[in-house]
This record gives C-alpha cells, sequence and structure tokens, in this order.
C-alpha cells in the first residue's frame, strides 16, 4: 500500500517537471516553420516571425532593475547558493523573479511593428547580465534597495559561514533600445496598427539558436522527469 501511494507521488511528481521542461519548447516547431519577416511586410493576423531594430515607443523606456540601463522590456531573477542533499555539493536556490514590460517599435527598412508583450506571458532568449554578491560584500545601492523594496532578507548566518556557500545571483535580461531582435508571436490589429501582442518569445539569435537553447534548458528537467516516472511506475507495478 504505502509503495503504491509511494508510486502515485513519484509518477505526479515526475508529470509536473516534465511539463515544466515541454512548456518552453511549445513555441519551438511553429517558430523553425515560419518564415523571419521584415517589419514592414506583416500584416496577416496569425503567428509571425518577424526580426527588426527595438526603439522606444511613445512609453518611453523603462531602467532594468540591477544595471539600471534604460531598456523596453527585462525579465530578472535571483538566487542563492545552498547546500544540496541530492546528488550535488550546491545548487541555485529561487529567492525572486519578475517581469517588467512596455510597447516598443520594431523598425526594419521600410516600416516598423508595434510590440506590446504581456507581461504575465512573456519571455527573454537574450544574454544575460549577471551580478554575484557574496555574504560578506556590501550589494551596490541599487541591488539594496531592490532588497529592501523586494523584502528580501539578507543571507542567514550559518549559510554565511559555510565557504563558498551564500553567494547570490542577480540575473538580469533586457531589451536594449538600438539592437537587433527576434520577435515571435501573434500579431493583431489595434485601431488601424499592426502589433505584437501577448505571449511573445523576444531574442537576438536565430530561430535555430532558440531551438538549441531551448532544448538543452529542458533536457536536464526531462530526465528527471522520467526517473521520476519511470520509479513511479515501477513501484506501482510491484
Amino acid at each position: 500500500m504505502w509503495l503504491a501511494a509511494l508510486g502515485v507521488v513519484f509518477v505526479g511528481l515526475g508529470l509536473a517537471i516534465g511539463w515544466y521542461g515541454l512548456r518552453p519548447l511549445a513555441v519551438v516547431p511553429r517558430l523553425l516553420r515560419s518564415e523571419v519577416q521584415e517589419p514592414s511586410t506583416v500584416s496577416e493576423r496569425s503567428f509571425v516571425v518577424c526580426r527588426g531594430t527595438a526603439t522606444a515607443g511613445e512609453e518611453g523606456p523603462i531602467a532594468a532593475p540591477f544595471s539600471g540601463h534604460e531598456c523596453l522590456g527585462f525579465e530578472f531573477e535571483v538566487t542563492e547558493r545552498q547546500p544540496s542533499f541530492v546528488g550535488l555539493p550546491w545548487f541555485d536556490s529561487y529567492l525572486d523573479d519578475g517581469v517588467a514590460t512596455t510597447t516598443f517599435e520594431l523598425d526594419g527598412e521600410y516600416g516598423s511593428l508595434a510590440v506590446d508583450p504581456s507581461p504575465r506571458r512573456f519571455s527573454l532568449d537574450t544574454e544575460p547580465t549577471v551580478t554575484t554578491v557574496g555574504p560578506g560584500e556590501t550589494p551596490s545601492d541599487r541591488i539594496q534597495r531592490f532588497l529592501d523594496v523586494r523584502e528580501l532578507p539578507a543571507v542567514v548566518r550559518w549559510l554565511a559561514a559555510i565557504p563558498f556557500f551564500g553567494h547570490r545571483r542577480f540575473v538580469e535580461r533586457r531589451i536594449d533600445p538600438g539592437e537587433d531582435y527576434l520577435v515571435a508571436g501573434n500579431v493583431d490589429h489595434r485601431e488601424g496598427t499592426t502589433t505584437f501582442t501577448g505571449d511573445l518569445a523576444i531574442t537576438g539569435r536565430s530561430p535555430w539558436g532558440v531551438a538549441l537553447g531551448r532544448l538543452r534548458t529542458a533536457a536536464f528537467p526531462l530526465v528527471v522527469a522520467v526517473v521520476f516516472v519511470v520509479t513511479g511506475s515501477w513501484a506501482l507495478l510491484a
């Protein structure tokens, strides 16, 4: 009985981890099948892949949380190095994350296209800017203000006392004005203006670069998911 219950738990965890690993891959088939367009050629209401130069819209740029750079949207993540008791000596434990977006333009040689990402359904495949702060180091004023506003406590003493642990990583991905980006997602018409809206993937890489990057990211959780499902299935059938 207990073995069967444990099997159900393992299968459930495996399916949840598998869903987490597969979710970023949902856009990949459509991304690879679609032709990359120039902003001025986009007109239909459908899934579109378009490349152009990001420029500020009417709302103007916003400030990135850790670097302070002016940008047109960002994702951030904060992790802390903590001991791991499963296979590895350490892992980066999640502390906080978030996004902020603003409407901007994607400019091409012959025209532009409005981009209005949803802050709830938005992913950036851009090179991260990473700031690492050790447990005994004083963070910059901007990062300290961020910690105060988000009410993130200081590193606990016992963790700070262990060598190589307690380091925090402040990861920031941005849409920088003047840089070229590939935008993939659904296009709609708003008051006569063709606009990317909703769930968008924005990257500085090629479609194949995005696909390979997401496959690499998904590989580990998918392997873990398979191990959990196989172990749980064995417990159920035993």
